[in-house]
């Protein structure tokens, strides 16, 4: 009997433990990775940086697409399968963070093309009665979500900046710009479901509403804003 048949069980057991010590790199593989990926990031943080602020145009912005770049590198860094190419593997998610963000831009200038579109003309002179034109966002902002009343209290009503109001409230100032503009959206969206046709026939000059009378009421849920 030759050796090599004689010791089956031997053999089985060396198969299952190098499966076994496979199973083990490859799950500590993102641990071994990321003190190399967070050294990257910290040595390439201005080339990054720079790359983006060429492309953007505002630090400002460049520094916030940087900071959500960084969020999901680190989250992604199981995904880096050669250590020794972590700077190219990070440029693609860079350039996946600014598709991304460049995605957002877009939709907001839609929104904020349409929202335009459909403001009165501001810059006609109308000889109008300062008492008749309408109020009603008074009564309507209570009765939208808390952030978005929050907000618009702030910005529009007590006439404070962005970069004030995101200090005071703890976000940037790109989220005050995005929260602002879906509550003026919503409030919009009130004054149209609620006001009476002179206002919307007038461009809110001429209001004949009877909201104030209403005591205010909140006749609209979160959901339907």
């Amino acid at each position: 009997m030759s050796k090599f048949s004689a010791n089956p069980k031997k053999m089985a057991l060396k198969m299952t433990s190098k499966k076994a010590t496979s199973k083990a790199a490859s799950r500590s593989g993102r641990s071994t990775s990321d003190p190399i990926l967070k050294m990257a990031l910290i040595q390439n943080r201005q080339a990054f940086l720079h790359f983006l602020n060429r492309r953007v145009g505002n630090m400002e912005i460049a520094e916030e697409i940087l900071q959500q770049f960084c969020m999901r590198a680190l989250s992604k860094g199981g995904d880096l399968k050669k250590p020794e190419s972590v700077v190219a593997w990070l440029y693609r998610v860079l350039n996946s963070t600014l598709a991304d963000f460049h995605r957002r831009q877009e939709k907001r200038r839609q929104g904020e093309a349409e929202y335009a579109r459909l403001q009165p003309l501001h810059s006609q002179n109308f000889d109008v009665d300062p008492a008749s034109v309408c109020t009603c966002f008074y009564t309507l902002i209570p009765t939208l979500k808390p952030e978005y009343s929050d907000i618009l209290q702030r910005i529009d009503l007590d006439g404070k900046s962005h970069a004030t109001v995101a200090g005071e409230l703890g976000i940037t100032p790109i989220l005050v710009k995005v929260r602002l503009h879906r509550a003026r959206r919503a409030l919009k969206r009130v004054l149209l479901m609620s006001c009476c046709k002179s206002c919307h026939d007038s461009g809110f000059m001429n209001c004949e509403c009877e909201h104030e009378k209403k005591g205010g009421k909140n006749l609209y849920s979160s959901s339907q804003l």
